[in-house]
């Protein structure tokens, strides 16, 4: 569950939720004064997990995986051909 607060109140305890994001990695939404005036503070580690994950979803990689998890013929090639053991 992703917590809120306000922009003084993230200015007072920034160092606190640096340490909360990052032992729980549970986000905190700081809310502006609309939409647009707001941010999300996240763990760095989490932050690169969501970009490796919209990454796999951009090329194709995330559906071949799912695919083949649901395939079971016990082989499924996900690789495109790319011999792994020569890169």
């Amino acid at each position: 569950m992703q917590r809120m607060t306000n922009p003084t109140q993230a200015r007072k305890d920034l160092y606190k939720i640096i340490k909360a994001v990052n032992e729980d990695s549970t986000p905190i939404e700081i809310n502006g004064r609309t939409e647009d005036d707001s941010a999300v503070i996240m763990s760095a580690k989490d932050y690169r997990a969501l970009q490796e994950t919209l990454y796999l979803m951009n090329d194709g990689t995330l559906s071949k995986v799912h695919r083949a998890m649901k395939d079971d013929s016990g082989e499924t090639d996900i690789t495109n051909g790319v011999d792994w053991d020569k890169i």
